[in-house]
């Protein structure tokens, strides 16, 4: 394919992704593993028909998102990465969308570990306790990951340079995310720096 004519196409399949994989959810609705992940007990009140596919597209803004990124925030403000373990990629979502000989561990040090040390450096250099939470931003540039050996199965959607804007002493500031990843109609942290 030509590049004009390919751009098009891939720009119409995003579109028809999007728009599928958004049916049947509503705004703000929590994805069943997110739930479990934070540790919520009891039902999660959905079937398994209601979870969307594993690569569906999720809206850039939901209430529910926001809620995830102000807790991210205040994990940065407190240093306890514990706070926003409801951003990060879940570790399940991980185990199946990942080719590795061992995908729990692989997410270990490669999400969980980064993540904890990316939330206590941004604690010492960039965000005061009274950061007030503004908006979270989803990047520009998604793109659909390429299945291949040693990285993701599934063709996930993934965005860079997420952006988090926060009020500090009356002055407003941005946070960047380098990585989020959508599983199952929602987005998470796979690298936050």
């Amino acid at each position: 394919m030509r590049g004009s004519t390919r751009r098009t196409a891939i720009a119409l399949a995003v579109l028809v992704t999007a728009l599928a994989g958004c049916r049947g959810r509503s705004p703000g609705s929590v994805a069943p593993d997110a739930a479990a992940d934070r540790g919520r007990e009891g039902s999660t009140g959905t079937s398994d028909a209601d979870v969307p596919p594993d690569d569906a597209v999720p809206p850039a803004s939901t209430e529910e998102l926001a809620t995830r990124a102000r807790h991210l925030l205040e994990a940065i403000t407190k240093d306890d990465a514990g706070l926003a373990t409801d951003i990060l990629f879940p570790r399940d979502a991980w185990i199946a969308t990942r080719d590795s000989a061992d995908p729990g561990k692989d997410w270990a040090k490669r999400v969980a570990a980064p993540f904890r040390r990316a939330v206590h450096a941004l604690s010492k250099h960039h965000v005061a306790v009274e950061a007030q939470f503004v908006s979270l931003e989803i990047g520009r540039s998604m793109q659909q990951e390429i299945p291949h050996k040693h990285a993701w199965k599934k063709p996930l959607w993934s965005v860079r340079e997420s952006r988090i804007t926060f009020i500090v002493d009356g002055k407003t500031r941005v946070l960047s995310i380098r990585e989020m990843t959508a599983w199952r109609g929602a987005w998470y942290v796979t690298r936050l720096r």
